[in-house]
This record gives C-alpha cells, structure tokens and sequence, in this order.
C-alpha cells in the first residue's frame, strides 16, 4: 500500500512543515509513504503527472488558504482518472464545516480535522487493517453508507516532544526558508486570526528546541521562520532560544520570529538591544491603531507602549523590524486606515506590510460578518470585498497604494528620497504622498506592467517634475539612492552621468593607492578594488560610495566626502 503526502507551498524557497510531521510521526510503524512538494505557480498537468507516477493507493493533501482552490481540482482530476484511489484532506482549511465542505466535494473520501499528528497515525494504522473501522478515531470524519461521520474533536498533544523532528537530517534547504516552531497556541483572541482558537500555548521543550536548532542552523538555508504565534510570550525562553541561535548561528542565517511589542518588559529591550546586527527579523501585528477596532478585534493593546518599544528596538539598528497593518477590520473607514498608517509610518520600520482582511471559518469574524455588513470573495483566500465602513472603491485605492509601499519603501531603495518627499511636500501625511503617486501611476497606466528597480527611480522623479515638486536637491537625492543601491548601473542622462564619469581616471589610480585602501578598506583590503567603490558628485560634494554586504539594509553602502582627500592626495580633477 503507497501512501502519498502533498503540499502546493505558496513560493518554491518554502519547505512544508505539515507533511513532514506527518510523515515522521509515522515513520517507525513501516507505511511506503512519499512526500511530494509543489508550488502554486507550477502547471497543473505537471503536478498531475507527478502524482499518477507514484501509484498510490491513498493521496493526502495539506490545505491552507493559499492551495485549497487548486488542492480541490487536483482532487477531483485524481478521482475522476482513478476512482481507486481514495482522497484524504487535512490542515486549516478543512477544519470547519466539515460536513459542508465534504457534501461539496463528493471526490473526498476522509477528513482530518485540529491537531494532525496522532489523528493520522491512528487513521493509517487502522486503515491498512481488512476491516477498518474508523469510529474511535478523534479529530477524523469519514463517509459511511452514503453519509458523513464526523468524529469528536482530538484534544491538543500537551507534550509535544513526542512529535518528532520534522526534517530529514540530510536535507538541503539551500536558499530556502525552513519554517520551524517552538511552541503551538497563542495567548491573545485576535478575531480575524485562526490561532484565537488555539487558546492553550504548549512548548516544546527548550532541550528539543536546541537539538532541532543545532540541525537546522548547519543548513545553508536563506532563513529559519518561526510560526509561533507570539514568540516573546514568555520572555525568559525567547532569550534563551536567541541565545543559543546567536551561539551556533555559524552561517549567518536570518531567523524570523513574530512577537507583540506592548508586553515587551526592560529586561527583554536591553537584551534585543545587544544581539548580532542583521540576524532576527520581527514581525509585529499591529493591524490597527484606531481603539474601537482594537477593543472589537479583542486587541488590547498599549498604542504609547508599542510606540516606545518600537523606537527602542530601531534605535539599536539590528533588528529588522516588520509592522502589519490590515485594512477592513471592524470599524475602520478609509479615514481611519490612513491615521493608522501615519501612526505607523512615523515608527520608520524597515517594512510596513499592508495586508487586507481575509474572512476565516472558524474565527469570530466569521461569526460577525453581518453584524460589521463584511462582504468577502467566495473561494480563499476570503479577502474583504466591503464592510459597512469602507467601499470596494476604497480598498482598491488601498491595494495600489499597497504595491506602492511595497515597491519604495519596503525595500529602503529610495530612503532619501523619500525623506525629502515627506519633509518638503508632505509635511502632514506619508499616507497622502502615497495616494497622490498612487493617482499618478493609475493616470499614467504604470500599474499594468511590470517595471525594474531601474525604472522605478525615473518614475518617482517624472513624478516630482509632473508636480513641479521637482528641484536640484531632490535630484541629488535620488542620484544618492541610486548610486547607494545600485552598484553596477551607470548613472542615467538625467540624473548627470558625468557627476561620476569625471572622476574615471582618478578612481583607476585609487585603487591601486595604498594610503587610500588602508584607509577605507582596511589593511587587509585586496590589490585591486576598482569594483567595490564609486566616485560621484552629489551637490557639490566629491562623495565616495565604499559597497558592503548587499542583504544588509543597515550597511549595504559607507559614504564619504572625499573633497579634501583629494585635494591632499595632489590629484588632479579633470572636468
């Protein structure tokens, strides 16, 4: 009997946590089971090739939010083709509504609904035997005589060590992003959130976490994210599992966790203020700073708090940090939304991650969507069509200005610039500039191509000529953030190429000058470095641009005014 595991992950660089608990748990009781990991974006006939290949008898999908559209045609092909085959389905997206969901889809012979683990274990156990019978199995539905049996919830697993490492030891997880947990549940009872209903938190224990960590950390993946809900729940264990990562962290890999800000205590900030610069990322789940929505989304939040703690933690320039905001929560219009986002602008994060409501079952908006007039689409994710306080009108305003926040400001490529935007034309509201270059880019139908990083620079500064906004100090400051970021480009016509094609002939002699490389490259700076630095006016300042680490926001470029280096240095500028 051929059991088959399936996955479609949103992007190729995530490896699937579910399938491989799956699968480990089981691994001692001697079931032929295959793991096969797919994305979204691959064809279908492909992954449906993949899987008649495999001959199995049983095929098991994971769903979530993302794949469960995709997940349900897959299923149908597969028991049309092969109506031997039997389908089970299991994870979020299956977990309610059980009966309706499999009265929907016939193809679907059994359900695992809650915690997977033990549920899974126990259904393949029982379903190799000659008579099964599935009627103890907790957390499982299954079709009987025609009808659906839906069995009682499955209690969480309280010891959760007995889960097993989920990885194979030997795995390669070269430029991808390993997803890892040190703890199911979450204390908070956030509406929108599917963990709300996962009120208990369990751990793992801290000498698991450090065996499971030590693997993962000898990896040569891009990152490791943590799924627990809120790491810094107990804030004693967050800095020990930080601890050990910056211990054995040999690689210098990113390791991604999600926190809440307003219960960070002093002992936690003076601790995150002393750890590796450019190793942890935090992502903090604002999602609203406006207080009937909070209070109506069961947020309790200290807004002076999280302001605080925020501005700490950036002080300290060593820890990515990602806000969240979500538009089409309860009780916020688009006015609402836009001092929301102001407030969370002047913080200065390194990303503000603007999401929109996704309506999940199981939560208490789903409960709630007459009561705040929520519309939302039919098939997942469930995004937020409209709500009695904001129009479909207005959250398409808010998606475009939403990939324009994603495409300046994300990515800290136009960091000055945007500076003396805000400081010169928009005194009052980052959020106003935003909707103006919104309206400039549908005006100028740039939103239906795509646009390298290269055209993004000309467009912000078409913008600021098409405002007349346009002045000699704001283009040398996107002339700065060009050169910053963009190591290997010339500079274009508009910006002045000869600002940097004057100093050619100076910058041939530099990098073969002893006194210059010790000076900014170290003794130990190599023979040749023409490549690693460049020469540019910027006003009327000799600047030189000196390249670090480029993944490193905080240092990917050191400046200097050079004006009397090179005065002292007795070279001549050749005009």
């Amino acid at each position: 009997m051929k059991i088959l595991l399936i996955t479609l992950d949103s992007k190729f660089i995530h490896a699937n946590l579910a399938v491989r608990y799956l699968k480990k748990f089981c691994h001692n009781d001697k079931i032929d089971m295959e793991i096969k990991e797919f994305t979204i974006n691959q064809k279908q006939d492909y992954i449906l090739d993949e899987i008649f290949s495999a001959n199995a008898d049983l095929i098991c999908f994971s769903t979530y939010v993302w794949n469960i559209e995709y997940i349900k045609e897959l299923a149908y092909i597969i028991k049309e083709a092969k109506t031997d085959v039997e389908i089970l389905c299991g994870g979020p997206e299956v977990s309610f509504e059980i009966n309706k969901f499999m009265d929907n889809e016939p193809y679907v012979d059994y359900v695992i609904f809650g915690e997977g683990e033990v549920t899974f274990r126990e259904f393949l156990l029982e379903y190799q035997k000659d008579n099964s019978c599935f009627r103890n199995i907790d957390g499982f539905a299954y079709r009987e005589s025609g009808n659906v049996v839906i069995n009682k919830q499955r209690d969480p697993i309280m010891n959760l060590d007995i889960i097993n490492y989920p990885y194979e030891e030997r795995e390669s997880f070269e430029d991808k992003i390993i997803y890892y947990e040190s703890s199911r549940g979450c204390p908070f009872r956030c509406s929108f959130c599917m963990s709300s209903i996962d009120k208990r938190i369990r751990n793992f224990s801290l000498e698991r976490v450090k065996k499971d960590l030590k693997i993962l950390l000898d990896t040569k993946a891009r990152q490791i994210k943590f799924v627990d809900r809120t790491f810094n729940a107990d804030y004693k264990r967050a800095m020990e599992i930080m601890e050990f990562i910056i211990e054995n962290n040999n690689n210098n890999m990113t390791i991604h966790f999600e926190i809440t800000a307003d219960i960070i205590n002093d002992e936690f900030l003076h601790y995150i203020n002393t750890v590796p610069v450019n190793m942890f990322q935090f992502e903090i789940g604002v999602q609203s700073l406006n207080s009937e929505t909070l209070a109506e989304i069961n947020r309790h939040m200290d807004i002076e708090k999280l302001r605080r703690v925020i501005n700490s933690i950036r002080n300290g320039k060593n820890i990515h940090i990602h806000l969240d905001l979500i538009a089409g929560l309860p009780y916020e219009n688009y006015g609402t939304f836009k001092k929301s986002f102001d407030g969370i602008h002047g913080m200065s994060a390194e990303k503000i991650q603007l999401g929109f409501l996704k309506v999940l079952k199981g939560t208490k908006i789903y409960s709630d969507v007459e009561k705040h007039g929520i519309r939302y689409r039919r098939t997942s994710p469930y995004e937020v069509i409209c709500t009695k306080y904001i129009s479909a009108e207005d959250l398409l305003k808010l998606k475009n200005i939403e990939e324009l926040v994603d495409r300046y400001y994300n990515e800290k490529y136009f960091e000055k610039s945007l500076n003396y935007i805000l400081k010169n034309n928009f005194v009052k509201s980052a959020f106003e500039f935003y909707e103006d270059f919104s309206l400039y880019w549908k005006h100028q139908s740039l939103y239906k191509m795509a646009h390298s990083r290269k055209k993004l620079y000309k467009i912000l500064y078409e913008y600021m000529d098409y405002n007349r906004y346009l002045t000699d100090e704001f283009t040398e400051c996107i002339k700065y953030d060009y050169v910053l970021n963009n190591h290997y480009e010339d500079i274009p016509d508009y910006l002045n190429r000869n600002s940097e094609d004057k100093y050619k002939i100076i910058k041939k002699h530099l990098a073969y000058d002893i006194k210059f490389k010790e000076k900014y490259f170290g003794k130990e700076a190599k023979e040749k470095i023409a490549n690693e630095f460049r020469i540019v006016d910027i006003g009327n300042q000799a600047t030189l641009f000196v390249y670090k680490e480029k993944d490193n926001i905080f240092n990917r470029c050191d400046t200097y005014i050079i004006n009397e280096l090179l005065e002292e240095m007795n070279y001549e500028q050749k005009r």
